[in-house]
């Protein structure tokens, strides 16, 4: 599937260091629901990952697991990629792609992550129908989006 009405699409920019700052120091409190769902060895897949600074901290969490995250703008890949460098963490790559066809088969991830995406695209549902491809089954995805003022957790959260 070619991507849903080209030039529809709303995505965000990063233009200075303040920016960076601010996805950087927000990455923790992102994250913070998937973290009890990810385990050491996964592989995970960030869609619309900008700056990588979730990405990296993902790959951190599922180390020695591998965390790819893509993005349609190889200019915001190169700042995860630096990021990852200054802080040592190897296991994660970025990669210039299409939400709308991710460039790997099917079953290929055990986690999936997109934050602030799905409020940018013009086919959300036909994204997450690509993420649901390259996901195994019984695999767990989150999804953080600012649009909604309901928040949902799937799989529910445990409770003690």
């Amino acid at each position: 599937m070619s991507d849903p009405r080209p030039g529809t699409e709303r995505p965000y920019q990063i233009d200075d260091e303040f920016s960076r700052a601010v996805f950087a120091r927000r990455t923790g409190e992102v994250c913070a629901f998937l973290a009890p769902h990810l385990r050491a060895g996964m592989r995970l897949i960030d869609c619309g990952c900008g700056p990588g600074s979730i990405t990296v901290d993902l790959a951190q969490e599922i180390a020695p697991g591998a965390a790819i995250g893509i993005d349609l703008r190889e200019h915001a890949l190169t700042h995860g990629r630096e990021l990852a460098q200054e802080r040592g963490i190897t296991n994660v790559a970025f990669r210039a792609a299409s939400i709308y066809q991710l460039p790997y088969a099917d079953a290929s991830f055990d986690a999936a992550f997109a934050c602030a995406v799905l409020q940018h695209l013009a086919a959300p549902l036909a994204a997450l129908k690509e993420i649901r491809r390259v996901l195994k089954p019984g695999g767990v995805i989150g999804i953080v989006d600012g649009s909604a003022i309901n928040t949902t957790t799937h799989p529910p959260r445990m409770l003690n």
